[in-house]
């Protein structure tokens, strides 16, 4: 029985030699959705230049995405007010958030396996990420998803890359590292 184990990839990531799969893409804050924002987009690299944090840098095909290894979003709205064909599109409304994203603690974060650790929970400003210490010295890392805003701050400082980010549609799985239990009491 044969079966077919190959990764959907698309036309461009075949003549381009990314054989992968489908690969996710960080766009910019306010981005519109991927198939309007490649259109609107004019690979002029103003949003860019204008980011204060240097997170956003040329990605595939010259289109902006964001680079969280190089720190986390201020959300200052710099980008989005720099991109003059619509690309980006930011709202006055301090509701309105700027992108979607959903955040996986994995399983080779250093505090799982008995190593002191909190980088992420000392360079989460939302205070997303706490740590619960649990029998036998573990300290736990707890997500609240509900508070956590997508800015990647935790990801540059995680020193062992177990932090990952990516849109809340087809975000990472949750691991057991995620569970979100009474962070009141922490």
């Amino acid at each position: 029985m044969y079966t077919d184990i190959r990764p959907e990839i698309s036309r461009r990531q075949f003549l381009h030699g990314e054989l992968r799969g489908k690969a996710v893409t960080l766009r910019p804050p306010w981005a519109l959705s991927e198939g309007r924002f490649i259109e609107a987009c004019e690979r002029c690299d103003d949003c860019i230049s204008a980011c204060p944090e240097k997170i956003l840098r040329r990605g595939s095909g010259g289109y902006p995405q964001v680079d969280f290894s190089a720190g986390g979003c201020t959300f200052c709205g710099d980008c989005a007010k720099a991109c003059e064909y619509g690309a980006l599109r930011f709202a006055d409304d301090p509701e309105q958030l700027p992108w979607r994203l959903a955040v996986a603690i994995g399983e080779s974060c250093l505090s799982l396996h008995g190593t002191v650790c909190r980088s992420c929970g000392e360079a989460c400003g939302e205070r997303a990420i706490r740590f619960r210490l649990e029998v036998g010295g573990i300290a736990r890392p707890l997500l609240d998803t509900e508070e956590c805003n997508g800015c990647g701050a935790c990801v540059s400082v995680c020193p062992v890359g177990s932090i990952v980010i990516g849109p809340a549609e087809t975000g990472p799985e949750p691991k057991p590292a995620q569970t979100v239990g009474d962070l009141s009491a922490i």
